[in-house]
Parts: C-alpha cells; sequence; structure tokens
C-alpha cells in the first residue's frame, strides 16, 4: 500500500501533475484498485478505516482541547498565549504527519466484484515489460 500511495503522492510535487490519485484529504480519487505481483489477484482499495480513524483523531483532539480549556478556567490556571499557540500548532501538525505516515497502513482491501471498473496506477509494476511488449 505504501508504493500505492507514494506514487499518488508524485502529483504533490509535480512530477507527474494532472493524475488526480489523491484527494485534498490525503485520500485516493475514485475506484482505485491493486494487483498482488505473484498471482496477479485484483483487489479494490477500501478505505473506510482511514475514514473512521481521521474522523476519530481529529474528534479526540477538539475534545481534548475543550476539556482544557475548561479544566484551565476552573484551575484560574495561567498560560501564556504563545506557548499555549505553539503547543496547539506542535499537535496538530503532529497528527497530520501521523495520519499521513499511517494512512497506507489502514487501507483495507477486498476482491473485487464482477461488475466492477476499477483504475490500477501500479499495473505497469507488475505487468514488467514482457507484458507490455506482447501488445505490440
Amino acid at each position: 500500500m505504501r508504493a500505492l500511495w507514494d506514487f499518488a503522492r508524485l502529483e504533490e510535487s509535480k512530477v507527474l501533475p494532472g493524475l488526480g490519485f489523491l484527494n485534498r484529504w490525503g485520500l485516493l480519487r475514485g475506484k482505485i484498485g491493486v494487483a498482488c505481483p505473484n498471482c496477479l489477484a485484483k483487489l479494490r482499495i477500501v478505505q473506510t478505516r482511514i475514514v473512521l480513524v481521521r474522523l476519530a483523531a481529529w474528534l479526540l483532539l477538539v475534545l481534548c482541547a475543550a476539556w482544557f480549556g475548561i479544566w484551565r478556567r476552573r484551575t484560574n490556571l495561567e498560560v501564556d498565549q504563545w506557548l499555549e499557540l505553539s503547543v496547539v500548532l506542535a499537535v496538530v501538525i503532529g497528527l497530520m504527519l501521523l495520519q499521513r505516515i499511517s494512512t497506507p497502513y489502514l487501507a483495507q482491501v477486498r476482491p473485487v466484484g464482477d461488475d466492477e471498473q476499477l483504475s490500477y496506477p501500479l499495473k505497469s509494476a507488475y505487468e514488467g515489460p514482457a507484458a507490455s511488449g506482447s501488445d505490440r
């Protein structure tokens, strides 16, 4: 899965502009599939677990921030605004980095249905040069 997300992120670095494999949240756009390089079994990428984990993480972050604000008001704790802002920024950046790293590991696959049309962005990686030369 990491290879698929790394390939999809090439668009972000403008190496291959216009592919559009990732949406603005870092999830794969459209119906994307992969194939096993050994048995060539075709599988569809399912991103439900990625979405659920991301929603839970952001909800937990907001709840923790609200809890900290309530706790700080009750205890009359004085915190420097710049320190508070830098901690919030560090936590948000850390959460975004953690999500970017963990996204491929949270993806799941399932067998492709008979009537499903998928795109296979890594197709040339498992077909190899012999399969592409036989098309001529």
